[in-house]
């Protein structure tokens, strides 16, 4: 029987949702579930009918949102009833309101299957309240160091959640160094699955310009890497302990054809419907997570050519007769920051870079962090093509411009803005030669150029 708490905190949440839908349908995907914790601060794990064998968890720095979303959204075109929280609310609350959204009045589960993103920082927490029998980490990586700290304190915590599960199903990125260790700490019931892509023509560059490299999560030595497919993720070998990437993944594509919008996987060929190489991953887990839940060839199929993400990583708007192509990076996140380079630097026309990382406000106190422009390689983008590399951001244009002169690039072909107000930014684009933009900043600075654009 359900503990008056849990009723309480069940009805209270529910009126929230409820209330919330009717004068607020694209908000909510917290409050609901923050109300229900603060009357019942046991609430995921007093909801019932969650079969652990069903139950899926999607953590790791870069990826989760669109891993996670693509695999509902396979099930769901296979006819699978899923709970889930596709709005990317992955911590307590969120995942809260995604079982109050999809719970009876007496507090069970509606659906068959529980898939969930989830914040790194908050899986240990989850995990003990809903003790999922599937987990998948698809990368541990620098991110929000005011936040997370080094990866290492990510990897530890990550690290117990895996040894503290009987029976564990996890699923790894094979060319992720800490996500492939981590299936050393499964205990005798666990089953590791890993997945991986074959090197293809979008890799990302072997050799950085500044020498950075990864430590070898066992022994943490400095890792070899033969060849990247994104920042940090490849073949890699610990010269020390021996620790590798080894032969292929469980689950591996192969055969991609980005100007066709294909690749190859377990024999099939299936649509790529995003060409970015990141996505590849996510592809590849959707892939081995739904063979292992029998959803076969056929209906991954159809869910790949429907599949639709939520917030592309590449937007453009158009400003003085130029087409300005804002490329989503994550701030502090070396890998996301390298992902963007290389995909820029795949087209190799005439084109203007903009680069302004911009003071970090989202967390109190607000402050500038620079360290992630110097781990990634600007070599690619340097090659293709570039006229001109404009510099802006506050306090941290001239640490970006100090970045760009260590890779190579001439001063005459930097320029850096003493001011970044709006204004002054649109009409550095006016002033451009070329029409082919491309602009990295902070989303805020990138929705407010887009609303003074014309």
């Amino acid at each position: 029987m359900s503990s008056p708490r849990f009723i309480a905190a069940l009805a209270a949440g529910k009126l929230c949702a409820a209330l919330l839908k009717a004068i607020a349908p694209k908000r909510g995907s917290n409050l609901p579930g923050a109300i229900a914790l603060r009357f019942d601060p046991e609430f995921l794990s007093h909801v019932k009918g969650i079969d652990p064998a069903k139950t899926v968890f999607t953590t790791g720095t870069n990826g989760k949102s669109t891993a996670n979303n693509m695999v509902v959204h396979a099930f769901r075109t296979a006819g699978r009833s899923v709970c889930s929280n596709l709005e990317g609310a992955n911590m307590k609350p969120g995942v809260a309101t995604a079982l109050l959204r999809n719970s009876t009045a007496g507090g069970r589960l509606k659906d068959e299957y529980l898939i969930l993103e989830i914040d790194e920082r908050s899986l240990a927490g989850i995990a003990g309240d809903l003790k999922p029998g599937h987990l998948c980490v698809t990368n541990i990586q620098k991110d929000q160091v005011q936040r997370n700290g080094d990866p290492g304190y990510i990897y530890q915590m990550i690290k117990g959640v895996v040894s503290g599960l009987e029976g564990l199903t996890l699923y790894v990125n094979n060319e992720e160094p800490r996500s492939k260790s981590l299936g050393r700490h499964l205990d005798e019931s666990g089953v590791l699955v890993s997945f991986g892509v074959a090197q293809n023509a979008r890799g990302s560059e072997a050799e950085h310009d500044r020498g950075v490299t990864a430590p070898c999560p066992l022994c943490h030595d400095a890792l070899v890497f033969t060849w990247y497919n994104l920042a940090g993720i490849g073949a890699f070998r610990c010269p020390a302990c021996g620790f590798s990437s080894g032969g292929p993944a469980d689950y591996v594509i192969t055969e991609v054809n980005y100007e066709g919008g294909t690749f190859r996987a377990e024999g099939h060929t299936y649509k790529l419907g995003y060409t970015a190489a990141f996505f590849l991953y996510n592809y590849a887990f959707c892939l081995c997570l739904c063979a292992g839940f029998g959803l076969g060839a056929d209906n991954l199929k159809k869910a790949f050519e429907s599949f639709e993400n939520i917030g592309g990583r590449m937007e453009s708007f158009p400003h003085a007769g130029k087409t300005v192509k804002y490329m989503r990076v994550k701030q502090e996140n070396p890998e996301t920051l390298q992902n963007a380079l290389d995909t820029i630097a795949v087209d190799k026309t005439e084109k203007v870079f903009m680069f302004g990382p911009g003071v970090i406000d989202d967390i109190v106190p607000h402050y500038s962090n620079t360290f992630y422009i110097f781990d990634c390689s600007f070599g690619s983008l340097i090659k293709s093509g570039v006229e001109r590399f404009i510099c802006f951001g506050g306090p941290v244009e001239r640490e970006a411009a100090a970045r760009l002169r260590y890779a190579g690039v001439p001063d005459d072909r930097i320029e850096i803005l003493e001011s970044d107000d709006n204004d002054t930014i649109l009409g550095a684009i006016a002033a451009c030669k070329t029409d082919n933009i491309y602009l990295i900043t902070k989303l805020y600075t990138y929705e407010k150029l887009k609303e003074r654009a014309g």
